[in-house]
């Protein structure tokens, strides 16, 4: 019987060896970044300095290069705003963040394929929400009053669900094993699911997911009070700033709002309707394609021409 057990632990620590070597040969595994707590504005961004190749999808569906500038955040240029200068930032979550795009063909890039006089600053993180974009601008104003434009991406039911920033809280669990490339790959495409749900019903792993009020019935309502409530907290200036916006996955007040306000935004949602019988999303999620990205950067272009924030100071 310990024969049998000796030789079953053999043969289980050579197949894992097999499997690990497969996966770094034809690197299956996605390159995570290291991110940190920036002390100066309290926001989490990527350490600089970082490249490497995201990696999407149980067969390597996607592989793109990432690199780190000197702000901690995915872009091909560092951000130098100046008084000179014609600069636009973009704020968002992964959608800009584009680890799901080469580096040197993101949104920004093709804007400034267009206008190639406009420095365009990606300022991405994953899962960033309104309340970190509006607190990443008003903690860091020296920088942003120097920015012409400032675009807010946004989807309406995920962004709203706070009134005010706070740092959340992140958790690496079981860091080291991490150091194997197998069982990157296999947290990557989902084969621990289950062993991940049952940890955070524990509260052991992650974020507990987000619970709106049970006493509120209108949570569009409610999200577009937070929406008032974050855009007067952290002095947003509607007079150079706009939000990048899906109008059909939006409600209807808060786009009304936005008219009766003059704020600006920019609807790729209708572009995408006119197109969909191309897909606008990669296969395995729901994140912007090359051609969905083309399509979103047109359409920026189109508002910033028309705004005339593009040419000169």
């Amino acid at each position: 019987m310990f024969q049998i057990l000796k030789k079953m632990v053999l043969y289980a620590v050579l197949i894992f060896l097999v499997l690990e070597a497969l996966v770094r040969i034809f690197h299956l595994y996605d390159d995570e970044p290291t991110w940190y707590l920036d002390k100066k504005d309290n926001t989490y961004k990527w350490v600089p300095g970082q490249e490497g190749y995201a990696v999407y999808g149980n067969r390597r569906q996607s592989f793109t290069k990432y690199h780190i500038n000197t702000e901690g955040y995915n872009s091909y240029r560092d951000f130098a705003p100046t008084e000179d200068k014609v600069e636009v930032a973009i704020m968002g979550d992964s959608f800009i963040e584009g680890f799901h795009q080469n580096y040197f063909n993101s949104i920004g890039k093709k804007i400034e394929s267009k206008l190639p006089h406009l420095e365009v600053y990606e300022y991405g993180h994953s899962s960033f929400d309104f309340a970190d974009q509006a607190y990443l601008v008003y903690s860091n104003k020296e920088v942003f009053k120097k920015v012409d434009h400032l675009i807010f991406e946004i989807k309406f039911r995920n962004d709203f669900q706070r009134s005010e920033y706070s740092v959340a809280p992140r958790t690496v669990v079981f860091p080291l094993l991490r150091k194997s490339k197998l069982l990157k790959y296999m947290l990557d495409i989902g084969m621990v699911d289950p062993v991940k749900k049952t940890l955070r019903k524990l509260n052991i792993v992650g974020q507990v997911p987000y619970s709106p009020p049970k006493d509120i019935q209108d949570l569009d309502s409610l999200y577009l009070s937070n929406f008032k409530k974050l855009h007067k907290m952290y002095e947003i200036d509607k007079s150079k700033s706009c939000f990048l916006l899906d109008s059909r996955q939006t409600a209807q007040i808060f786009l009304d709002y936005l008219d009766e306000e003059g704020i600006a935004y920019i609807d790729y949602g209708k572009v995408f309707e006119e197109n969909k019988k191309r897909p606008t999303t990669l296969v395995y999620d729901r994140h912007w394609n090359n051609y969905g990205r083309q399509l979103v950067a047109n359409e920026i272009y189109k508002y910033l021409e028309a705004c005339q924030c593009a040419y000169s100071k």
